[in-house]
């Protein structure tokens, strides 16, 4: 059975992400709860999540549909100050201009990338964590 084309296109996100040389190194993983050990944290993660599938009839026998996909990144660096975060807001800011300025995965045509969390400042005062929300959306097309 084929995947979902939402699944599809975050899978192909992952791919492109990990396929680019950014200012630091990771790996990113689909899934579909970010939450991670604390002890974990140390290491730099980037997730990528199906978020919203927005269709409506284009035509008799097509769709056409917004695709919303998260991207959250996330790391409890040893200190909470600005040599520490400043890397990680940079890092927020390539990935969404990697795809701003070219990066199409799948057969899908970018509207956004908008960061919706620049940072949780919960999660930085309570557990010292990073965490970053980019979401893209895409416009795609299915054929019934």
């Amino acid at each position: 059975m084929p995947q979902a084309q939402i699944i599809e296109l975050a899978d192909a996100i992952v791919a492109a992400l990990n396929t680019h040389a950014f200012s630091q190194s990771f790996v990113a993983e689909r899934g579909y709860l970010p939450t991670f050990d604390l002890p974990e944290m140390g290491t730099l993660k980037v997730t990528v999540v199906p978020k919203e599938d927005d269709g409506r009839l284009d035509t008799r026998s097509s769709s056409v549909h917004e695709y919303a996909v998260d991207i959250g990144i996330q790391q409890k660096p040893e200190t909470t100050d600005n040599a520490s975060l400043d890397p990680l807001m940079r890092l927020t800011q390539e990935i969404a201009d990697f795809f701003l300025f070219g990066q199409r995965p799948g057969a899908t045509t970018l509207i956004t990338p908008s960061v919706r969390i620049l940072y949780l400042q919960e999660h930085l005062a309570k557990l010292g964590q990073f965490t970053s929300v980019l979401t893209l959306t895409f416009r795609g097309w299915r054929e019934a």
